[in-house]
């Protein structure tokens, strides 16, 4: 095995079936991890994980705390622990403030916030046990930026902020580290067939997106031994875009 970084870490990934989550996915099994990828398309997350080495899938609703911990514990059944969740579960559609329904916002918050919190308190007892994880949560940088059209997005990420301090604070005595990532625009397949992806770039220092390799380096580094002190903290990574 050319890196056994993550030799007999066992990680689940939310959304990791593609984008940023595949990314991430991929890395970490090649690193050595044991990946299990959660995603609501069952066909999709299967596809997914057979690209991979090391990696099985799940059809989960991240929304339903029953589905999460039945879901969990399959992964405990069959590893006997998990040392890292990954939470990158999340939708992005755009509306105004006139368009958005109450419906939408309340959909808007379920998967890309309640998530983040069934998610982590599902797994936060398994690694309090062990005394070892590592939970890293995709936010935006929408999070600390104000844009038209995605005011229910931007609230539900901007609320990851505080909920990954809180979840640092409490489980750091038990040696579980907690942070975020933040990206900005990412080149991935879904994005590249949009017009804000090409509009937008010109407006960034580096003059690129990012690859979701690029978050993917993040993300892992945050989920590894190599971090062994920062928790609570979000890594804003856009270019240097938000000094702008």
């Amino acid at each position: 095995m050319a890196n056994a970084e993550f030799d007999r870490r066992v990680a689940v990934v939310t959304g990791g079936a593609s984008g940023i989550g595949f990314a991430i996915s991929k890395l970490l099994t090649e690193r050595g991890a044991t990946v299990s990828i959660w995603d609501l398309d069952d066909k999709v997350a299967g596809e997914a994980a057979g690209r991979l080495e090391r990696a099985g899938h799940e059809a989960v609703d991240v929304t339903d705390e029953a589905a999460i911990r039945a879901a969990r514990d399959r992964v405990l059944a069959e590893h006997g622990r998990c040392d890292i969740l990954i939470n990158n579960a999340g939708i992005y559609p755009h509306a105004t403030l006139h368009e958005i329904t109450v419906e939408a916002w309340d959909r808007m918050f379920d998967v890309d916030s309640k998530s983040v919190f069934l998610a982590t308190r599902a797994f936060m007892d398994p690694m309090i046990a062990q005394r070892y994880g590592r939970v890293v949560t995709i936010v935006s940088e929408d999070a600390y930026m104000a844009k038209p059209s995605i005011a229910h997005y931007a609230a539900a990420k901007a609320s990851l902020l505080s909920l990954i301090k809180t979840f640092a604070l409490e489980l750091a005595p038990h040696q579980v580290l907690c942070n975020g990532l933040a990206p900005g625009p990412v080149a991935t397949e879904r994005a590249k067939g949009q017009a804000w992806l090409a509009e937008r770039i010109p407006k960034i220092p580096v003059l690129r997106a990012a690859e979701p390799e690029d978050m993917a380096e993040y993300a892992v580094f945050l989920a590894s031994d190599r971090n062994r002190f920062m928790t609570g903290e979000t890594i804003i990574a856009n270019g240097g875009y938000i000094m702008m």
